[in-house]
């Protein structure tokens, strides 16, 4: 297998929960404490992850660091880790820390898009792009401070034996659009070098798929709407990110009819037709070959 074959290995809650007894709900994931990262290894409740490779994130994750530095690749972008900075994820990013200090401390919030997936504002394409923008903030030391606090008053909701889902999802909404808040105010993120051609084609297919996966799954229309023919974007996706333009395209669809299955009250056939797909019984063919599960085993389970 060459390099360019290698998959990823992934951070995923729902692997984390399987292993480990945690409180509260089982799609959604905080540091009670700082974490301390040694030698680009993070252990989390027993789960193990050695981020000095890369990862592709299952969840939305939002991350502050509060000592020590490091470098990072995110989606293929560097960004200078430090304290009072934040990083944001969205599904599918490819995470790797490329170096660090030994005193580097975070803490983060980590959840399914499934647990907020039924807040109409998070599958709106405008939320999801801010969100692609603020992937990284370097923020001053009261600003910090004052998310670090907000983050303190989550962790003091969810380990309430009375748990609230409803107030905790919309405390985590609250985050993210503190979060953006901040980001707008600011003007802008860390400034980088400019992209190379791979690094802004890989981040423009990404933007087009996340605004198009509902509606269009051939490598025919992102190459088509990125001037570029099948063959090239299908060569320039694998070596950027290791996973052809399929398999982000189905990586997408399935996120959003999982989302769809666990926290919407839409039968499968409304489910298939809000994905594009000819009838249901070919949307249950596609999920079961991906999955595993049909689509009414997977909303059951």
């Amino acid at each position: 297998m060459n390099e360019n074959e290698k998959k990823y290995a992934k951070i995923s809650l729902e692997d984390i929960v399987s292993q480990n007894s945690i409180p509260g709900i089982q799609n959604f994931i905080i540091s009670e404490e700082k974490m301390y990262v040694k030698n680009s290894s993070v252990n989390f409740q027993n789960s193990f992850f050695d981020l000095k490779y890369p990862h592709v994130c299952e969840g939305i994750g939002f991350a502050i660091c509060t000592k020590g530095k490091a470098r990072v690749r995110i989606n293929l972008r560097e960004y200078q880790l430090e304290s009072s900075s934040i990083i944001a994820l969205l599904p599918n990013y490819i995470i790797q820390i490329l170096e660090q200090d030994e005193n580097l401390e975070i803490e983060f919030l980590f959840f399914s898009f499934d647990f907020v997936s039924d807040i109409k504002m998070i599958t709106e394409v405008e939320f999801i792009e801010k969100v692609q923008r603020a992937t990284y903030l370097r923020i001053d030391e009261e600003t910090a401070l004052d998310l670090l606090e907000f983050h303190a008053f989550i962790v003091r909701q969810y380990k309430k034996t009375n748990y609230d889902e409803a107030i905790m999802k919309n405390l985590l909404v609250a985050l993210m659009n503190k979060v953006l808040l901040i980001h707008h105010e600011s003007g802008k993120g860390e400034k980088m070098e400019s992209l190379t051609h791979k690094e802004e084609i890989f981040q423009r297919f990404l933007g087009l798929l996340f605004r198009c996966y509902k509606k269009e799954r051939t490598i025919k229309f992102y190459a088509g709407e990125l001037f570029l023919t099948p063959s090239h974007l299908t060569k320039v996706i694998k070596e950027a990110s290791r996973k052809s333009v399929s398999q982000w395209i189905d990586e997408m669809v399935i996120m959003s009819a999982k989302a769809m299955l666990k926290s919407s009250d839409m039968t499968v056939s409304q489910i298939s037709e809000d994905l594009n797909f000819s009838n249901p019984s070919f949307f249950g063919t596609y999920f079961k070959k991906r999955t595993g599960y049909t689509p009414l085993q997977y909303k059951e389970s």
